[in-house]
């Protein structure tokens, strides 16, 4: 009886021991010495020779109205226009993108046969019009008839109509799929969802640049084209927009993907600053510098809504006339974690 009385003692006693030793590990984990701020982590204090030499500059955080606009994503097409006001029939370029590489060769070889007939097509017309001028000049010299002017002008008038025909056939066809190069002027086709469509300004021009939407030397202005089939995807309910794009140096290929961002309609009042002053962290987390003081930045997260030209319109950030840096932000970051100089 002893026995089992000093063994559930010496239980106790071990369950007791390992009970205390868990809640002080507990508290000892939980425990947060010396806490310090992100906001005091990430302060930087030049002299003010090293705000010279970084050429630190500050503008104030706005807030005002920004003509608002959504990112979408687009596709680099052939250009092809809408047949003439009176012309049945639309181009074959909106199925394009549905086609496979052996439905694209063979409409390869249909333009060009079809350019061959337009080809053969001109020759003769140009023979029927030499054969008029010259049934008319001897009818002029009292040598020809009348009637020989007439048959000239039927065959005349029977190949303009072919020429006509062949003409039309070869613009249903759209442009060569398999051009050597890629064209001068591509149209960038931009899918958006039917209950959108209504909130863009479609006479606006857009810009087109990298998919992410951020601003890039290589974006362009692209323009609305107005001549532009008719074209939609009833599997995902979207519209096809169409924008014009120069393609001078032939650097942009069909297919290829860009982002797009669309005008939409009316303004907004929202935080704005340069979208210099903005510095990505290596997660990709946007940060900008404010100037609390003299000579002292303090590194201040945001959230970026859009980018508008040169402007980041933010969804969070700092107050209305907080000053931020623009140049020398980059200089900056790099103090901040020894990489500058």
């Amino acid at each position: 009886m002893n026995v089992m009385t000093s063994l559930l003692r010496y239980t106790l006693i071990l369950s007791l021991a390992g009970l205390a030793i868990a809640r002080a590990a507990e508290e000892k984990e939980a425990k947060v010495a010396n806490g310090v701020s992100e906001s005091s982590l990430s302060t930087v204090t030049l002299t003010e020779a090293a705000v010279k030499r970084l050429a630190i500059a500050t503008v104030a955080v706005e807030k005002r109205p920004v003509a608002d606009s959504r990112l979408y994503g687009g596709e680099l097409t052939l250009p092809n226009e809408a047949p003439a006001e009176g012309d049945e029939g639309q181009s074959l370029f909106s199925l394009l993108p549905q086609m496979t590489p052996s439905d694209l060769i063979r409409l390869a070889e249909s333009q060009i046969d079809a350019d061959g007939v337009v080809d053969a097509a001109k020759v003769e017309l140009e023979a029927a019009e030499v054969e008029v001028r010259r049934a008319e000049q001897l009818l002029q010299q009292k040598v020809g008839s009348e009637k020989a002017v007439d048959l000239a002008q039927a065959r005349a008038d029977l190949a303009a109509s072919t020429m006509k025909a062949a003409q039309a056939k070869r613009q249903l066809l759209g442009s060569p799929v398999l051009a050597s190069r890629p064209p001068e002027k591509l149209w960038l086709k931009v899918a958006v969802y039917v209950g959108e469509v209504g909130q863009i300004d479609l006479s606006a021009p857009a810009i087109a640049g990298p998919l992410s939407g951020r601003p890039d030397p290589n974006s362009k202005k692209v323009s609305p084209v107005t001549t532009a089939p008719p074209s939609a995807n009833p599997a995902t309910a979207t519209v096809d927009l169409f924008y014009s794009i120069e393609n001078p140096d032939r650097s942009l290929r069909p297919g290829q993907r860009m982002g797009v961002t669309l005008p939409l309609l009316g303004e907004a009042e929202s935080l704005v600053i340069p979208y210099a002053a903005v510095i990505y962290d290596v997660n990709g987390g946007s940060w900008v510098y404010q100037n609390t003081g003299p000579q002292t930045y303090v590194r201040a997260r945001i959230e970026i809504s859009r980018v508008v030209g040169d402007l980041a319109v933010l969804g969070r950030g700092p107050a209305p006339g907080v000053m931020v840096v623009t140049d020398g932000a980059a200089e900056l970051f790099g103090t901040e974690f020894g990489t500058g100089k």
